[in-house]
């Protein structure tokens, strides 16, 4: 078994091919060049935690099937979201691909009939079932199958600097809740004045503040007005939702107000997930944006403190601010794979309780399936298994920004924040720039409404 880093040369080679407009073979080489052997198979999987865990299931799959070989190709976040389309729609594509459901590579994937249905995986596996009804639903196109969710995240969980806390005077969040936010601004101030950085917010990636926005919406309107805006995009939905309403605006003023108040860190927009993580690793940020994912990395850098977490404030007095599930992190078949039918028995193999547990949970992610008890989850490590805890009492919604088509959601949104971040948006303009985005989807002038 061989695992290939080939991340920054699949973007590479997806740029190119994107420039061109056109398909092309990547030199001609590697066996998605050419017919495939039935025994070699390409695999490519996200970067991170889990890419070290797959391993095993790769050996354990030559095991079970003497002969076959498997290679991981690791893809990087920002490349999974856009240049990853052209090498998946490419005769250089691995068997198995990944990519994120609400980021448009699937949608343009589908589109362009680049996918392969495999709905003999589903019946094979019984993920109809396993599934929550909605995950279900949500992989199911004009009843047909064509890729698999094989894990959950819990999205935006605040860590915190405990020692810095205590040198602020600031106590620990009591329940992982703050009240208000008010409330959480006094916090910062404290922090700051104590000598640290407030809210650690990757500004620059494709996705940070995007989680912020997704982590204050749901307490900033209704749960009747937030669950229309996770299907209003849908032409000839009965909705009278709309993004100028002052729920959503109030969203937006918060994220401004927060840089204008220096409640994130200094240079926010210039710094990336992973800067913004090693400035808190290193002691110098208080808190920072994360979610379950988060917390193998964290503690792999072995900051010198301890840490603990809890969930940003709510919008509407009263309200507890739940969890944000994200429900997208998919494997699929191209169709121009060059050995389809060992993919699809590598996706039977993979998809099973066993590893749910030994695979999933143990790279710090939530499995999906819904037979999986909390009882078999101990090597989540002791924050993560808080957070699944306190998700079962504060509850769950479908995360807003990679719900919603990419053209309004998360591709569409962070551009958007950013400006808004950088004082070139006012918060009324923002929201007139998302509500002309959900006017067009729902009018039929751009995909992704329907997929």
């Amino acid at each position: 078994m061989r695992a290939f880093d080939t991340s920054s040369k699949a973007a590479r080679r997806a740029v190119v091919l994107l420039a061109a407009a056109s398909i092309l073979s990547a030199c001609g080489t590697g066996p998605g060049a050419s017919i495939g052997d039935g025994k070699s198979l390409r695999v490519q999987i996200p970067a991170g935690p889990m890419a070290d865990r797959m391993q095993q299931v790769g050996r354990d799959f030559e095991k079970a099937n003497p002969g076959t070989e498997v290679t991981f190709e690791s893809v990087d976040s920002n490349s999974s979201r856009g240049p990853n389309v052209a090498l998946l729609s490419s005769t250089a594509t691995p068997d198995i691909g990944y990519l994120q459901r609400g980021t448009g590579v699937w949608s343009a994937l589908l589109k362009n009939k680049q996918l392969t249905p495999i709905d003999d995986v589903w019946d094979a596996t019984g993920l109809a079932h396993k599934y929550a009804e909605s995950q279900t639903a949500y992989y199911t196109t004009n009843g047909h199958h064509y890729g698999v969710l094989y894990e959950e995240l819990l999205i935006a969980p605040i860590y915190y600097n405990k020692a810095a806390f205590a040198k602020a005077g600031v106590p620990d969040p009591a329940d992982h809740q703050v009240a208000s936010v008010a409330e959480f601004e006094s916090m910062v101030a404290k922090l700051k004045a104590a000598g640290y950085e407030g809210l650690g917010v990757g500004g620059s990636s494709p996705y940070d503040l995007g989680h912020t926005l997704d982590a204050l919406l749901p307490t900033a309107v209704s749960k009747g007005d937030y669950q229309a805006m996770l299907t209003n995009f849908k032409p000839g939905s009965p909705t009278d939702v709309k993004y100028t309403d002052p729920g959503f605006v109030k969203t937006l003023r918060t994220i401004q107000d927060w840089q204008q108040k220096g409640i994130f860190q200094k240079g926010m927009l210039g710094m990336d997930t992973t800067q913004a993580q090693a400035l808190f690793t290193s002691g110098r940020l208080a808190m920072l944006q994360g979610g379950n994912y988060s917390y193998a990395d964290l503690k792999a850098a072995k900051p010198s403190f301890d840490m603990g977490w809890f969930l940003l404030p709510p919008l509407t007095k009263g309200r507890k601010t739940p969890f944000n599930a994200f429900n997208g992190d998919t494997l699929v078949i191209p169709a121009k794979a060059a050995n389809p039918g060992l993919a699809k028995k590598f996706l039977r193999f993979f998809m099973t309780d066993k590893y749910q547990v030994s695979v999933v949970a143990a790279s710090g992610s939530l499995p999906v399936f819904t037979s999986i008890q909390p009882s078999r989850l101990s090597n989540l490590g002791d924050l993560v298994q808080q957070q699944f805890k306190l998700s079962k009492s504060v509850g769950l919604v479908n995360i807003w920004d990679s719900t919603v088509p990419s053209t309004l959601g998360q591709a569409f949104a962070v551009p958007v924040l950013q400006k808004l971040v950088a004082g070139k948006l006012t918060p009324r303009q923002a929201a007139q720039q998302f509500q002309t985005g959900l006017e067009k989807l729902r009018s039929g002038k751009v995909s992704g409404a329907t997929d």
